[in-house]
């Protein structure tokens, strides 16, 4: 067989395992069952069948995936399958063993935080993985708290001059800005962060939540969170999280036009620039 034709065990597994009929079949029984349970329709609708054996071995091998593009989508639906399972079969000591697997497979350690699992990394290599992503994935603003695998990925891109980043409301992305501020905060840089929020109604959400993670920092370090250019902490010697809309925040530059940004973050979506040159 010449090289243009070998191709690797993992790309042959995962190509085509989004259009395995049995797989497909497994998961819509899976959904069908939830939703008799989450809508207490068990005397009224007939449970389907399911192999939950099969479903395991399925999950087990989606949070393997190597495939190039799809990994994180097979990844993620893995740890769907187990959830699901871990709902319709709480007490299935198999269920929660393989549900450790999945989640220590794909580094979600938060997860495992929240299941009962017997699961134990059994060699050498594993063992040196869950260490290694024990420690990787370690919030550095809060170091009893874990990043999941994608939220790091994006978190270590934060300091790029030029960032923009979307994803689900199930990422996380508020999460991943505010510890990112909050390390600058805790570091002692001497900063400017506008948080862009798209509509006036979540300010006060937003300013909120700003203050209640940052708590004894914002005094320690002189930070303050303002949410209009009339606010007289503007007028002190601080450094600022603005909590503002596009408009409010165009106003605050336009009557001081001296004002530096330094980082600019957009929310609900992650979008950060670099505005060093910005004053």
């Amino acid at each position: 067989m010449s090289d243009t034709q070998k191709i690797r065990l993992g790309d042959a597994i995962f190509n085509n395992i989004d259009d395995n009929d049995f797989l497909n079949v497994l998961y819509d029984n899976m959904l069908y069952n939830y939703a008799i349970l989450k809508l207490h329709l068990e005397g009224l609708r007939e449970a389907r069948n399911i192999d939950v054996k099969a479903a395991l071995r399925f999950a087990d091998l989606l949070s393997k995936s190597t495939h190039e593009t799809k990994a994180d989508e097979h990844k993620m639906w893995a740890q769907e399958i187990v959830t699901i399972l871990m709902e319709l079969y709480p007490d299935n000591e198999d269920v929660s063993y393989y549900a450790g697997s999945v989640l220590a497979s794909v580094g979600n350690f938060r997860g495992m935080e929240n299941i009962e699992t017997q699961y134990k990394e059994s060699s050498l290599q594993e063992k040196a993985y869950a260490v290694f992503c024990e420690e990787y994935l370690t919030v550095p603003a809060e170091t009893g708290k874990k990043f999941f695998i994608p939220q790091k990925n994006i978190y270590d891109k934060l300091e790029s001059p030029y960032f923009s980043y979307s994803a689900p409301t199930s990422m996380g992305k508020s999460f991943i800005m505010e510890m990112f501020i909050k390390e600058r905060v805790m570091s002692g840089a001497k900063m400017n962060f506008p948080r862009i929020v798209p509509t006036k109604a979540l300010i006060n959400e937003v300013r909120k939540d700003t203050i209640d993670g940052l708590d004894k920092l914002l005094e320690e370090m002189n930070y303050s969170v303002v949410t209009a250019a009339s606010d007289y902490s503007l007028e002190e010697e601080h450094n600022f999280i603005l909590v503002m809309t596009p408009e409010r925040l165009l106003y605050l530059l336009i009557s001081k036009p001296e004002f530096k940004l330094d980082y600019m973050v957009r929310n609900p979506s992650i979008s950060m620039l670099k505005t060093g040159l910005i004053a």
